[in-house]
C-alpha cells in the first residue's frame, strides 16, 4: 500500500480520536453545568465552603468575597518581615504598612494589606504580638505571633478601587481580610480605609505614635475617642524589595493571564457562586488556585526559616 495513503490513513484516525475526545468533554461540561444549575444556592455554598475551610476561608455570598476565618491555621504560623518579601513567590503584589508600637511592654505589629492576590483583589488587618521580650533586635526583625483571642481588636475596612467602593466589612478580630475573586487590580489602583478600636487611651495612643514613626502626618489619620482610622492609598513605609520591579510586572501579568482564565472557563454562568461550583467540578487545579489567599506560613517553611515560633 502506498505510503501517503498510510499516513492519511492514520492522520485521519487521530482526527476521529481527537474530535470523538473533544465530543465527550463537551458532553460532560455540558452535563456539569446542567448539575451546578440544577443544586440550590444553599447546597453549592455549604460545598464551597467545606472545600475552603481546610484553607483557613469562606466565601460571603452577600458580598461576594473571600474572607479568613477565626480559627485558619494560618493563626498559629505567626508573621514576620519575610513574609512581606516572599509575598510575590505566592503570585501576590500587595503594598504593605507595617505599624510597630510598644504597650504593656511589649512590641506589637498592626499590618495592612491591599493589592492583587493571585487572581483576587482584596486587603487584610492583621494584629501580632512579640512573645518574648528581643529589646536589642529592631522591630522590622522580630518574628510576631497572632493575638490571642482575648487581645483581639475590632476591626472595619472598606476597599475601594477607582473610587468606588468594593465591599466593607467589622469584626473583632486577628486577621480581618476581604477578596473580590476575577478581579485584577494593581496595587496603586486600591485604598484601604482601617479602623482600629482600642480597649485604652494608652493603647490608643501607642498606636497613633507608631503610625507617626511610619510617616503619617496628623491630617491623615483620624482619631474617634479609641479608635483610629487609616486612609491607605500610598504606602508610608519602605516596601519589600528582594524580588524586583520587573520580576513583579511579569507575576502580575501572569495575574491577569489567570483571572481572564477563570472568566473564561465559567463563562455562561452570571455569579461567582456558580463558577466556583463549577469549577470545583470540572477544573479542580483552578479552583485550588482560589485557595491561596493572604498570606501564607508555608513561605516560611520554603524559605528554611519555619522554625519561628488567621468566622465571618
Amino acid at each position: 500500500m502506498d505510503k501517503k495513503w498510510i499516513c492519511a490513513g492514520i492522520v485521519f484516525v487521530l482526527l476521529c480520536l481527537v474530535g470523538i475526545a473533544a465530543y465527550v468533554r463537551h458532553l460532560h461540561h455540558k452535563k456539569a453545568r446542567a448539575g451546578v444549575r440544577s443544586r440550590s444556592d444553599i447546597r453549592k455554598l455549604q460545598e464551597i465552603n467545606d472545600a475552603l475551610r481546610p484553607f483557613g476561608f469562606s466565601y460571603d455570598l452577600e458580598k461576594d468575597i473571600f474572607y479568613s476565618l477565626k480559627d485558619a491555621w494560618q493563626r498559629k504560623t505567626g508573621y514576620g518581615k519575610l513574609y512581606d518579601e516572599m509575598a510575590p513567590v505566592m503570585n501576590m503584589v500587595i503594598d504593605c504598612e507595617p505599624i510597630y508600637f510598644m504597650y504593656d511592654n511589649r512590641r506589637w505589629l498592626i499590618e495592612l494589606w491591599k493589592g492583587q492576590y493571585g487572581i483576587t483583589s482584596g486587603a487584610e488587618v492583621g494584629i501580632y504580638v512579640e512573645e518574648e521580650q528581643k529589646g536589642q533586635i529592631p522591630a522590622d526583625e522580630v518574628f510576631y505571633q497572632a493575638v490571642s483571642e482575648e487581645e483581639e481588636l475590632p476591626l472595619s475596612m472598606t476597599l475601594y478601587k477607582d473610587g468606588k467602593s468594593l465591599f466593607q466589612r467589622e469584626k473583632r478580630h486577628w486577621w480581618l481580610t476581604g477578596f473580590c475573586l476575577g478581579m485584577f487590580s494593581e496595587p496603586e489602583d486600591l485604598v484601604l480605609r482601617a479602623s482600629v478600636s482600642f480597649p485604652s487611651q494608652g493603647m490608643m495612643k501607642a498606636f497613633l505614635a507608631g503610625c507617626f514613626q511610619a510617616g503619617y502626618r496628623p491630617g491623615e489619620v483620624s482619631v474617634r475617642y479609641n479608635e483610629v482610622t487609616l486612609h491607605f492609598a500610598r504606602p508610608k513605609t519602605l516596601q519589600p524589595t528582594l524580588v524586583g520591579k520587573y520580576r513583579r510586572r511579569f507575576i502580575q501579568r501572569q495575574n491577569q493571564w489567570n483571572c481572564n482564565l477563570y472568566l473564561y472557563l465559567t463563562k455562561g454562568f452570571d455569579g461567582n457562586l456558580d463558577r466556583l461550583y463549577y469549577l470545583m467540578m470540572e477544573y479542580p487545579m483552578v479552583f485550588r488556585m482560589i485557595t491561596k489567599l493572604g498570606r501564607s506560613g508555608r513561605m516560611l517553611d520554603k524559605a528554611g526559616a519555619g522554625k519561628g515560633r488567621r468566622e465571618k
